[in-house]
């Protein structure tokens, strides 16, 4: 049967029509429609996957990066599309896809520079007497099959980005994507296929019972998305002991203290808090800022806030809400807020039109006894703290259980860097906003509850690898070892005067 979410709108997943239902969030319109998988066709894709990954694995780095070069052209001319589609199904500006597209770019730019290296087998030198006279090698074998589960927030990114590695790696990849937005993710997938490349690439569709069906098929999985389907990710994987990284939910802290320039500090919050309409992990959830800079930095932020344009159109700068229900959760978050004594300077209420969209909002008189400090509202919302110094700054935007990244703003970046050193995230920056997510060479992961493992970087590819070591003798070797059985008190003397050699200090190396 066809479920309701709370909102009163349709769920994207039909059982009874076998459908996902795709709706424009704009207007909350009918978009698309794709066939709704079972179970048992995860299952039919993790064996042709399977039977696919072998000859991926086999052609080499080389041959990988020449189907992955031809892949980039694909998407560089198939841009425009990509773009629309992930705007129409998200109910975002084209600015917020256009992001995804650049950075799916980059990724395979980076890996085609560095993967080689990256796998290709290391000698680890040795300097243990027990390993004297030996040759080790470390190889990297691919995961044959990677699960990817992705968000709906940045589809293409939190999907197509994190099977890139995996595919030069040598891994084959089952792509799970959000039911709310996955036709630029089809796309993507269609496009793989369409330069004739190896068939190591698919993707399924459907709710949570496909998720889990990924996560039983597959050898490693990459999940995006709330803590708590995170930990049932975890829970399940972790009955067949099967790896997974995962990026959950964050309430990144933006601390701006009394030497910042306000100008950009404010530019950045604004930023921060309203790129993609608030839908961003690593966006701002929460500002604390210096008592005697408060009053004008609130004056800066209310005026800028004011000015942005909600629509759906090349002019706007935000869109709608891509998933409907979340209305729900800004709505809750920012009236008990409210009802608690915060003050809305701009916005605090849904706007009046078709569609999932929620004014642009500015909170003062806030604390953390509120669930808008302490829960993750993924909405275009900013709540700003006035606080007495740096160390209070620090010590409330430590008060949470997440710890993906955070900003500082400092005119002195020595002290920045103290404050950054203090903070309980995986990544801060310094007079700016995101930067660590749009280098693909930094890796990005997250503290606390925020997640386990990383992308980008050298982890965002070696993740998807096992480890072999080959070990053997360098030299000619004769009979028996001088630790292996029988023990006798010579061979202990022997083994005992080499250890002295090698570890001893002093007069200790010759037994003094």
């Amino acid at each position: 049967m066809t479920m309701t979410s709370t909102t009163g709108r349709p769920a994207p997943v039909d059982i009874e029509a076998g459908l996902i239902h795709v709706r424009r969030p704009a207007d909350d319109t009918h978009l698309a429609d794709l066939p709704l998988h079972r179970p048992a066709d995860v299952a039919a894709s993790g064996a042709r996957l399977r039977a696919a990954q072998p000859e991926w694995e086999r052609i080499g780095v080389r041959g990988r990066v020449r189907w992955l070069s031809r892949y980039r052209r694909w998407i560089v001319d198939n841009t425009d599309r990509l773009i629309a589609l992930g705007a129409e199904e998200g109910g975002r500006v084209r600015n917020e896809p256009m992001l995804e597209t650049t950075l799916l770019i980059e990724l395979i730019d980076h890996y085609t520079r560095t993967a080689a290296d990256l796998l290709k087998p290391k000698r680890i030198r040795v300097r243990s007497p027990l390993v004297l006279g030996k040759k080790l090698t470390e190889y990297r074998h691919p995961h044959p099959l990677v699960g990817v589960i992705g968000a709906w927030n940045f589809p293409m990114l939190l999907t197509i980005g994190d099977a890139l590695p995996a595919l030069f790696a040598g891994a084959a990849v089952l792509i799970k994507p959000s039911e709310v937005t996955p036709l630029a993710v089809r796309e993507l997938v269609r496009g793989w296929q369409r330069i004739g490349a190896p068939a190591v690439l698919e993707a399924a569709y459907g709710g949570g019972d496909i998720g889990a069906a990924v996560v039983d098929e597959a050898d490693f999985v990459q999940f995006t998305g709330s803590v708590a389907t995170g930990r049932r990710v975890l829970e399940r994987a972790a009955a067949t002991i099967t790896p997974v990284s995962l990026e959950l939910g964050g309430k990144d802290p933006c601390l701006v203290l009394a030497d910042a320039n306000l100008e950009r500090a404010a530019n950045c919050a604004v930023y921060g808090g309203f790129a993609n309409n608030g839908q961003v992990c690593m966006g701002f959830e929460r500002v604390y800022v210096e008592d005697s800079v408060y009053d004008r930095f609130v004056e800066l932020v209310v005026a800028k806030v004011a000015a942005l344009r909600s629509g759906a159109d090349d002019h706007s700068d935000i869109g709608a809400l891509t998933f409907a229900p979340q209305l729900d959760t800004v709505t809750a978050h920012v009236r008990e807020a409210l009802d608690s004594g915060a003050r809305a300077l701009t916005g605090g209420h849904p706007l009046d039109r078709p569609g999932s969209w929620y004014a642009p909002t500015v909170l003062v008189d806030v604390d953390h006894t509120m669930t808008i400090m302490r829960e993750e509202t993924f909405g275009p919302v900013l709540p700003i703290v006035r606080v007495a110094d740096a160390q209070e700054a620090i010590r409330l935007a430590n008060d949470t259980e997440f710890g993906l990244s955070a900003t500082v703003f400092t005119g002195d970046i020595d002290k920045a860097e103290q404050v950054a050193e203090q903070l309980e995230v995986g990544a801060v920056n310094i007079n700016d906003f995101l930067i660590n997510m749009t280098c693909v060479q930094a890796s990005q992961g997250g503290w606390k509850r925020s997640g386990i493992g990383s992308r980008g970087s050298d982890h965002g590819l070696l993740k998807f690898t096992r480890t072999k070591v080959v070990a053997r003798s360098r030299i000619p070797v004769g009979d028996s070892e001088i630790n292996w059985f029988p023990y006798t008190s010579g061979r202990r003397r022997a083994f005992r005067s080499a250890i002295r050699l090698v570890h001893g200090r002093g007069l200790s190396r010759f037994g003094r």
